[in-house]
C-alpha cells in the first residue's frame, strides 16, 4: 500500500438505522434495489461520527478505506459498519436490539425560529403592550421517535414491577380465598400469571376468572407466597410511592442547582409568556393585561394592537366577549374551562355538582353530559376484539367528579399510567418544557396545572389499547365541550405497528366521542405523518381562519406541526 493517500468527508445526514440495514443486509446477501442510496446515507452518517474516508493505492489500484475515530482501518463498508455496531452504536445505545429487526432512531426536530418585526413606528403605549423574543429557541416540540428503543417486553402491570424489583421473575403467588385454601397457584412472567396447573399465561383479571372467583379485584387478592402476605395492589403502592419519593428529590435537587438568573427566566408568576399560545412560535406579541399568556395578533385575528387594557380570548366571557373590566367575578365550567360573566352564565342553564372539597360548575347541558359520560367511562375496560381491551384513565384527582378512587384502584391506575408514559417515551423523544424544566409528555398525563394556560393540562385523559393485558396503543385526551376535542399525542409500540392497533384505538375513541355529541376531532401532526391521518383517518388540515376560532379552547400544539380536525358523524 502506497503512504500517499486522499482523505474527504462526506457531508450530509443518515442515521443508525441506516448503518443496521446495510450490515445485516449485506451479511444476509440479499440484493437491495437501493443500495447506492443507502450506501450514501451509511457513509454520511458514518462521516458525522468521526470516521474517515480514503482513497488509497494498493496493487497499483485506488482503494477506499474507512478509518474510525480510533484509527481503526478496514477496507469495505460493511466491515465499518460492524465495527460501529460493535462499539454500541456509537454512544453504547444498542441494547438487546434484534439483528432481525433492526434499531430505528431517527428524531424530527421542530423548534422555533424566532419571527422579527420592527414596530418602531408604534406608539410608546402600544410597544409597551408587545413583547419581543430575540434569537429564542423554544423545546416543547414534538420530536418523532421511528425505531425501536426496547420492543421486546410488554409493558404490564406485572413488567413494571419486576422491572423496579418490588417482585422476583418468576416469584411464586396464589388467588386467595375468603375462606379454605387458595383457589389458584402461579408464578409471576412478564406476560401475567403462568397457571401451575395447566401452564397457560394468563392476565391479572383472567387468572381470577381461572380461579373461579367474581370479585373483580385480581390485584387486592393474588398474594406473594413468599411469606410477607403482598398483595400486587401492596407492590403497586410500593412502586407509586418510590416514584413519587424519586420525584420529589429530583425536584428538590433542581432547585437548589439551578441559578437565580435561570429561575428568574423560567418564572411564569409574573412575566407574559414568552411564545405565543396558539402556536408556540416567538416574535413579536401581544400580551394579556390579566394572565401570563401572549399572542400574535395574526394569530387572534387582530390587526392592531388595541388601545387600553387587553384581554386574551382565555380571559374574557364565553357569552358576551368582555373581559375582566366589566365584572372581576367570573367563574369557570369544570369541563370545557371557559370563564363567564354570572348574569351571563343564567342564559345557559348551568348546573353545579358538590364535591368533597368545592363545588363544581357545569356551565350547560352539553357539559354536564359530557362530563359524566366520561366518569362512567374511567377506569372501565372496553372489549373491542379478541383479547383487545379498550380503557380510558385519568388521574386520580379528576376521577369520580373529585371524591377519589378506591386506595387500590387509585394504585392499578397509576401503574397504568405510568406504562402509558414508558409507552410514549418509546415512540416520542422526552420533551423537557423551557418555563416548568419538566417533560412535557409526563405533565400532558399527569394532569400538571399551571397559569399558564398553555402549559395547563388539567383535564387531560389517557386512552389505552391492551392485548392480552400488554398494553399496545396510547393516546392523548382532552375534551372541552361539544364543539371539540383534541388528541395531541399517538403512540403505538414498535412490535405492534401495522397490524391496525391504532385504527382500532381511535375508532373506538371516536364512537365513544359522537355517544357524548363531540362535534370535532383535533390532532397536531407532523409533516411525515400528515398523508397518514388524511388519506386513512379521515382527518382534514384546518384553514387558518377556522382555526382562529379554536383559539379559546388552548389546545396543545408543537411547533411545525400542522393542525387537523375530523366532523366526527
Amino acid at each position: 500500500m502506497d503512504d500517499k493517500s486522499a482523505t474527504f468527508v462526506v457531508e450530509g445526514e443518515g442515521c443508525e438505522e441506516d448503518v443496521l440495514k446495510w450490515y445485516y443486509h449485506g451479511r444476509s446477501g440479499r440484493p437491495n434495489k437501493n443500495s447506492g442510496e443507502l450506501s450514501s446515507k451509511v457513509k454520511k452518517y458514518l462521516s458525522i461520527k468521526g470516521w474517515v474516508f480514503r482513497y488509497a493505492l494498493k496493487n497499483g489500484k485506488k482503494e477506499l478505506q474507512y478509518q474510525s475515530p480510533h484509527g481503526e482501518v478496514y477496507n469495505s463498508l460493511r466491515m465499518a459498519c460492524k465495527s460501529y455496531i460493535d462499539q454500541g452504536l456509537g454512544e453504547g445505545r444498542m441494547g438487546n436490539v434484534d439483528p432481525k429487526q433492526p434499531k430505528k432512531r431517527k428524531c424530527l426536530s421542530i423548534e422555533n425560529q424566532p419571527l422579527l418585526k420592527s414596530v418602531q413606528s408604534e406608539s410608546p403605549e402600544r410597544r409597551n403592550k408587545l413583547k419581543k423574543q430575540e434569537n429564542r429557541v423554544v423545546k416543547t416540540s414534538k420530536r418523532v421517535r421511528e425505531g425501536p428503543v426496547s420492543s421486546r417486553n410488554p409493558r404490564t402491570v406485572l413488567s413494571l414491577l419486576i422491572d423496579n424489583n418490588v417482585v422476583p421473575m418468576l416469584g411464586n403467588v396464589y388467588y386467595r380465598n375468603k375462606t379454605g385454601p387458595p383457589l389458584m397457584k402461579g408464578r409471576i412472567t412478564r406476560d401475567g400469571i403462568q397457571c401451575h396447573c395447566c401452564s397457560k399465561v394468563f392476565t391479572l383479571t383472567a387468572f381470577e376468572d381461572h380461579a373461579g372467583s367474581t370479585n373483580h379485584r385480581p390485584a387486592a387478592n393474588i398474594i406473594l407466597d413468599d411469606g410477607t402476605g403482598r398483595s400486587l395492589s401492596d407492590c403497586q403502592r410500593q412502586v407509586s410511592d418510590s416514584m413519587k419519593s424519586t420525584t420529589t428529590t429530583l425536584r428538590t435537587r433542581s432547585v437548589v442547582e439551578i441559578p437565580k438568573t435561570v429561575k428568574a427566566a423560567n418564572s411564569i408568576r409574573d412575566e407574559n409568556d414568552g411564545v405565543c399560545s396558539a402556536c408556540c412560535g416567538g416574535g413579536d406579541l401581544i400580551c394579556c393585561d390579566y394572565c401570563p399568556s401572549s399572542f400574535h395578533m395574526k394569530c387572534i385575528g387582530l390587526k392592531e394592537v388595541p388601545d387600553g387594557d387587553w384581554f386574551c380570548p382565555y380571559c374574557c366571557c364565553g357569552i358576551c366577549g368582555i373581559g375582566y373590566v366589566r365584572d372581576r367575578s367570573f367563574r369557570s365550567c369544570h369541563q370545557c374551562e371557559l370563564k363567564f360573566h354570572g348574569d351571563c352564565l343564567n342564559s345557559k342553564k348551568p348546573s353545579e355538582m358538590k364535591t368533597e372539597k368545592n363545588t363544581l360548575l357545569l356551565c350547560s347541558q352539553n357539559c354536564e353530559r359530557i362530563f359524566y359520560g366520561l366518569q362512567k367511562l374511567t377506569g372501565k375496560p372496553i372489549l373491542v376484539g379478541n383479547n383487545l381491551t379498550w380503557t380510558l384513565l385519568t388521574p386520580d384527582h379528576r376521577a369520580h367528579g373529585g371524591h377519589g378512587m378506591k386506595s387500590s384502584a387509585k394504585k392499578e391506575n397509576q401503574c397504568k399510567l405510568r406504562a402509558a408514559l414508558e409507552v410514549m417515551h418509546e415512540c416520542f423523544e422526552p420533551s423537557e418544557s423551557v418555563e416548568t424544566g419538566r417533560d412535557l409528555i409526563e405533565d400532558v398525563i399527569f394532569g400538571q396545572v399551571s397559569k399558564l394556560k398553555r402549559l395547563n393540562f388539567r383535564g387531560f385523559y389517557t386512552v389505552i389499547l391492551e392485548e392480552n393485558g400488554d398494553l399496545v396503543s396510547v393516546a392523548t385526551l382532552r375534551v372541552y365541550d361539544n364543539k371539540v376535542a383534541e388528541m395531541p399525542l399517538v403512540a403505538t409500540r414498535f412490535k405492534h405497528r401495522r397490524r391496525g392497533m391504532c385504527r382500532v384505538l381511535v375508532d373506538e375513541l371516536e364512537k365513544n366521542l359522537v355517544k357524548l355529541g363531540v362535534e370535532k376531532l383535533v390532532l397536531p401532526a407532523v409533516s411525515t405523518t400528515l398523508e397518514t391521518w388524511t388519506n386513512n383517518f379521515g382527518f382534514s388540515c384546518i384553514p387558518d381562519d377556522e382555526r382562529s376560532k379554536l383559539v379559546q379552547y388552548s389546545l396543545l400544539e408543537f411547533q411545525g406541526t400542522i393542525t387537523c380536525q375530523k366532523l366526527l358523524k
